[in-house]
Order: C-alpha cells, then sequence, then structure tokens
C-alpha cells in the first residue's frame, strides 16, 4: 500500500554508500522506520528533507509485517532554517525529538503528538526568545497525550504560601506542605509555572517570563515528574552532549 502522510522526521543516518535510514512520526502509521535508498547520491532528489527535525510530506510503500519501509518520495510542509544554525535551538529541537521516539512505540499513531512536536519546531524556528519555554510546554502537553497529565487544581495553587509547597510526583498535584513519599519541594513561582506549562496552548507558554532561578527550579520539576511516569526511558543524550559541547566553548 502506498501512503502519502505528513510527517516530522525523528532521525536518519546513513546506511551502505548510498541510502539513508529515516524514523519518522507519520499521521498515519505513528512511528514508521524507513530506507531513502540513494539518498546520498548527488542526484538524489530526497535533498535535505531527511535531516532530524524536518517537517515533510512523506510517501512511501507500506507493510505493518515488514518494519523497514521504503520511501519513494518526501517534499517539505515548513522548513526551520534556524533549527540548523544555532545550538540552543537545535538542543531544544532535538531533545523534543529524542523524547518523542523514546516515549512512542512503533505503529502508536499519536496525531495529536505530531501537531505538538511540528508546532513546538515552529516555536523553536520563529521566536527570539524564551526559547526554553518550548520544550518545558511540548514535555508536559506530551505527558497528557500518553495519559499521565498532572492533576492540578487552581484553588490549591492559589493556596499555596509565600515560601512554595511540594509537587506530588505520582500525581503531578500541587500541595503546600509535605504529603507522601514522592514528591518534590519547589517556590511558589515554580509551581505555579509548572500548572501553567501544563495547561495552556503553546503561544500562551511561549510570552512567560521566568528568571533563572525559577526556570532551573520548574525544569526540576518536570525532569522528576517524567521520570516518575516514563522511568528510564526518559532520554538525556542530547541535553548531555549539548551540556558538554557549551563547557567546551567557554574553556576556548
Amino acid at each position: 500500500m502506498i501512503v502519502r502522510t505528513d510527517a516530522v522526521v525523528l532521525r536518519s543516518f546513513d546506511y551502505g554508500e548510498t541510502s539513508r535510514i529515516v524514523t519518522l512520526l507519520t499521521r498515519q502509521n505513528g512511528i514508521v522506520g524507513a530506507m531513502a535508498k540513494g539518498a546520498r547520491r548527488p542526484t538524489s532528489t530526497f535533498g535535505s528533507t531527511l535531516q532530524p527535525g524536518s517537517y515533510v510530506q512523506a510517501v512511501y510503500y507500506y507493510k505493518p509485517e515488514r518494519g523497514l519501509q521504503t520511501l519513494r518520495e518526501v517534499s517539505h510542509l515548513q522548513r526551520f532554517p534556524r533549527l540548523t544554525t544555532d545550538l540552543e535551538r537545535v538542543t531544544l529541537a532535538l531533545r523534543a525529538l529524542e523524547l518523542t521516539r523514546a516515549l512512542l512505540d512503533e505503529g502508536d499513531v499519536q496525531p495529536l503528538a505530531l501537531e505538538a512536536l511540528a508546532r513546538t519546531l515552529t516555536f523553536l524556528d520563529a521566536a527570539e526568545d524564551r526559547l526554553g519555554n518550548a520544550l518545558l510546554w511540548f514535555q508536559l502537553h506530551f505527558a497528557n497525550l500518553l495519559g499521565f497529565s498532572p492533576d492540578l487544581h487552581r484553588a490549591e495553587l492559589d493556596a499555596l504560601p509565600d515560601e512554595g509547597g511540594v509537587l506530588l510526583l505520582e500525581t503531578g498535584a500541587v500541595r503546600d506542605a509535605a504529603d507522601g513519599p514522592r514528591q518534590i519541594a519547589a517556590s511558589r513561582a515554580a509551581l505555579r509555572a509548572f500548572a501553567v506549562f501544563a495547561r495552556v496552548d503553546l503561544q500562551t507558554a511561549g510570552r512567560m517570563t521566568l528568571d533563572a532561578d525559577v526556570r532551573s527550579e520548574v525544569e526540576t520539576l518536570v525532569d522528576a515528574y517524567l521520570a516518575v511516569h516514563a522511568g528510564s526511558n526518559v532520554p538525556d543524550r542530547v541535553r548531555r552532549i549539548a551540556g558538554e559541547i557549551g563547557a567546551g566553548r567557554e574553556e576556548v
């Protein structure tokens, strides 16, 4: 069966002398592995469409029982030029791709995940500041799509004292004091920001202004919450490598 669908390229690597293997998040079939024969030849029509983070229309031959499909053609639906040149944008985009690839199983059809990922990449390419907001939004939105949305209530957030409270990692609920074995303490500002990222749309999340300390707290809350619900599946390779690159630049 020939399938034509929009997709985001999650991963791409060379195969043999002339081909590439790509992992796609497709609207039609979820995560799909595919072979792009001849993609590395100078005359190939695939061009830059197979780069990770590309938002494309893909046409492939699909057989459910086959682990690797065959790409027929790919064309850009939207280009993200700044996601190839700016280290912060590249890192955030790759972390979103890495998380998607780790938490979705092959064949798990999640069109809303595709839309959220494409929206995140669009924001990262276009925004001038507050780029990290997009990843925080995507991580919590993705958690919602996978069925472990934080259990947040306005009354509990409004009742937080000035000194802050705790996030219950099993449920994602906020309390003003210790309430169970798996929890993490945070400031009032960080807990409220966590709730905003979990509940609002990306454009609203993108306008939030956080100081460095609060942002660090929110990142810790999100990481801890995902770790409890997704366990060892939560990847950290891109962030670790980006940190090493950043440290190397500081030493120069």
